[in-house]
């Protein structure tokens, strides 16, 4: 519409022109029109200068946008011109296109201090540089973490902490790693991820870590300390009957602060006697017993890894299982999708956290009028094989549930003749065998309706 405009401006104008250089040619060979001619030549002489100035103001003003746009000058305004219906509109156009630009300019400008503010005030370092190790930005709690002050460079981080700029330069993009970095002043452990991507043909790599130094040691501490409640309820356990044993047959072929006599000793003291002694070898065999479960406990041997076939797992479960499945009429189900999904691992290990998974499930739905167990293989949303042990039983409660991966806690009731229903450390082992194959083990439970045991492992099918 406004080119349109234009045009009928410009062909009016042109035409108005013509006409004028025909008046003037007509009366050029007249002489009696003298004045007429000079005035025919002035208005035509005026006629061309309006039409390049016509021209050359809408270049100009078409100029002067795109040399705002390319200089990013918001500023400029074109006022309207009122007599010219052409110009009007083409300003307005010219006026909102800028508007849109300046309004761009000024979210792009928020949206950059936002960026900038949530950056520098994250508690994650953010480091990024191009492919000549130049640093282009480096955050706030970045420097905090590496306590350094200032950094032009990767290789400058030698000077603070020896190797770590060859070990960032050998990180896999988009994966997590742990960085160990120990010095005189201090050790750090690092979280860290490495993303590349390409701005105006320019390689960045953005490096983002954190700190979990201080996350491991109150994990540590606090996995510490169930342990060592959980020692010391059972070593109290043990010590307690031998303690009140030992006392009690002290009493007993004590009389008045002197030792009986052979002849003094009756039938009765040896029965009692003979039975505070049976007390103390069996504690003694549960203690040696709980010591031997420990040290196995800490000393699991390196997985001996190979290529399995999941659903052969499931056929020794099944066969293991078969008879007690039977007995208390568990519906059961084994699926592996895709049925020939392997795993990279040792074969009996795994199978163990199988065995004490499906053993726990077993004693949690036993007393369910309708029992269930499954266990589900796949590759999940993450392209990682997992595991799924599910059943409907009792559950785990919310109070206990941080406690169960904790070694030798149990919830299993004693048995009839003083023993403990559970060792304990059923649970604890199968984590274990899960870091060792690089994956972990994670539950859920609600109580009376589902709980299930996750295996996570880093691999996808092999």
């Amino acid at each position: 519409m406004i080119i349109k405009k234009l045009y009928i401006q410009i062909i009016i104008r042109v035409l108005l022109i013509l006409a004028n250089t025909f008046l003037v040619t007509y009366f050029f060979f007249t002489e009696k029109f003298i004045v007429t001619q000079i005035n025919l030549i002035i208005l035509l002489i005026g006629q061309s200068i309006l039409l390049v100035y016509y021209l050359n103001k809408t270049n100009r003003n078409l100029a002067n946008f795109f040399s705002s746009v390319t200089n990013q000058d918001s500023t400029i305004v074109f006022e309207r011109d009122e007599n010219n219906s052409s110009f009007k509109s083409l300003y307005e156009q010219l006026n909102n296109v800028n508007n849109i630009i300046k309004n761009a300019n000024i979210q792009k400008i928020e949206h950059y201090e936002y960026l900038k503010q949530v950056v520098e005030n994250v508690g994650i370092g953010i480091l990024s540089f191009n492919e000549d190790l130049k640093v282009q930005f480096f955050n706030p709690a970045g420097k905090d973490i590496l306590r350094i002050s200032n950094l032009k460079s990767i290789p400058e981080l030698d000077r603070i902490h020896t190797g770590l700029a060859q070990r960032i330069k050998n990180l896999t993009p988009n994966q997590q790693h742990l960085i160990h970095l120990k010095n005189n002043n201090f050790d750090l452990e690092l979280s860290a991820k490495l993303v590349e991507f390409t701005i105006s043909n320019k390689r960045i790599k953005l490096l983002a870590f954190q700190d979990i130094q201080s996350d491991l040691n109150k994990r540590e501490v606090e996995s510490w300390q169930k342990v060592i409640r959980v020692l010391t309820h059972e070593i109290m356990n043990s010590v307690s009957p031998i303690s009140s044993a030992t006392t009690s047959i002290n009493g007993l072929l004590k009389k008045d602060d002197s030792t009986l006599t052979p002849g003094e000793i009756t039938e009765e003291i040896v029965y009692k006697t003979i039975k505070g002694l049976n007390i103390i070898q069996q504690r003694s065999e549960g203690m040696l017993k709980f010591v031997k479960k420990f040290r196995d406990l800490t000393l699991l041997p390196e997985p001996q890894k190979e290529n399995i076939k999941i659903s052969e797992l499931y056929n020794i479960i099944e066969t293991l299982f078969k008879k007690e499945f039977e007995i208390y009429n568990i519906d059961y189900n084994l699926i592996s999708s895709p049925e020939h999904l392997r795993l990279n691992a040792d074969k009996s290990l795994i199978e163990q956290v199988l065995i004490n998974l499906v053993k726990n499930s077993i004693e949690s739905v036993k007393e369910n009028p309708n029992p269930k167990i499954s266990i589900n293989s796949f590759i999940n949303n993450l392209n990682k094989i997992e595991i799924l042990v599910n059943d409907n039983g009792k559950g785990i409660k919310k109070e206990i549930i941080d406690n169960i991966f904790t070694p030798f806690f149990t919830t299993k009731e004693n048995l009839p003749d003083g023993k403990a229903g559970g060792s304990g450390i059923g649970l604890s082992l199968s984590q274990q065998i899960m870091y060792l194959h690089g994956g972990n083990i994670f539950v859920k439970s609600e109580p009376d309706k589902l709980t299930t045991f996750q295996l996570i492992f880093n691999q996808t099918n092999v």
